[in-house]
């Protein structure tokens, strides 16, 4: 059953201090020009406007009440991380999004261009909805959480990650984990029904968008208070790479290799010792793994036509 999420009604749109959080890996060239296009209009219209590099440093300014009373905004200049960090630290505050990042899925399910000037006038226009969240164990995400061999590529990538990632820096740890992985049995339950599913490869979604615009859960709906849960029940590497070919270019599941439902809580256990496990493309924790939803625990701020299209489908 979806739950209706109307317009955040706080008063921040008196306010004219936006604050931004810059993650110093991502951004370069193009990116950079973005981030002084949008802190140049934000004071062309008028906003006082904070650019932080360091966590620490924002954490302290903003740990004073007379700046949490005159902020309008948080802006996430990077990736999708940056967004789930921002959230994290910060529930209470509307999150804006400039999208820096290799990945950008949040940026690209609200459909904010890589713009300045169009986050900058989002910012001055500050339409914000509520979405839900979800943990994975303690762990908060915003986009989706996995268990599987896209976890292996995460992990791998990680391990040997030295700063800004691009599309080409998937294709060493995408072969390893392809050749290498071991694919243990999964087991998923659900606090209500117990046993709910078993296979190698498990997605839990929030939101209906994945990396290299793959497709995997398009009816997850961040609105609904709801997880999206798949479990891949086939095994080996040709049958995963069908799969990925078919979600890829938009081709309907197999009934008898997916299995499909919604939930508001799992438990995921695995037949392996550190399974791999990821939350918006970072390394998480290992089997056993709880993963459970906080309904309307972030206010974003959205395009005026995202709002109204979501509010129409309501």
């Amino acid at each position: 059953m979806d739950v209706e999420r109307p317009l955040v009604t706080a008063n921040f749109e008196d306010c004219n201090l936006v604050v931004i959080q810059r993650n110093p890996t991502s951004g370069s060239g193009k990116g950079a020009k973005q981030l002084l296009k949008l802190i140049r209009e934000l004071r062309r219209i008028g906003y006082r406007v904070r650019l932080f590099g360091s966590r620490e440093r924002l954490d302290q300014y903003i740990a004073d009440n007379a700046v949490q009373t005159q902020l309008r905004c948080l802006v996430a200049a990077g990736g999708d991380g940056t967004v789930a960090d921002l959230v994290s630290r910060y529930p209470g505050f509307p999150i804006a999004t400039l999208p820096l990042g290799t990945e950008n899925l949040m940026a690209r399910y609200l459909q904010i261009p890589r713009s300045g000037e169009f986050v900058a006038q989002m910012i001055h226009r500050l339409s914000m909805q509520l979405f839900d969240t979800a943990f994975a164990n303690n762990q908060r995400f915003l986009l989706m959480a996995s268990v599987g061999v896209d976890a292996q590529v995460v992990q791998r990538l990680h391990a040997v990650r030295a700063g800004h990632i691009r599309r080409l820096s998937y294709v060493k740890p995408i072969l390893q984990s392809f050749l290498g992985y071991r694919f243990p049995g999964l087991s998923v339950y659900s606090t209500d029904a117990g046993l709910c599913g078993e296979g190698t490869h498990v997605i839990v979604t929030n939101i209906p968008a994945y990396g290299f615009r793959m497709s995997f859960s398009p009816q997850a709906d961040p609105r609904n208070g709801l997880l999206d849960v798949r479990i891949f029940r086939r095994t080996g590497r040709i049958t995963t790479l069908i799969h990925a070919l078919r979600t890829r270019f938009g081709l309907a599941d197999r009934r008898d290799d997916v299995q499909r439902f919604t939930t508001r809580e799992i438990e995921i256990r695995s037949t392996a010792d550190n399974t791999p496990v990821q939350c918006d493309g970072d390394p998480a924790p290992d089997c056993p793994l709880r993963i459970r939803v906080a309904p309307a625990s972030m206010t974003i701020v959205v395009p005026e036509t995202h709002w109204r299209s979501s509010a129409t489908e309501e």
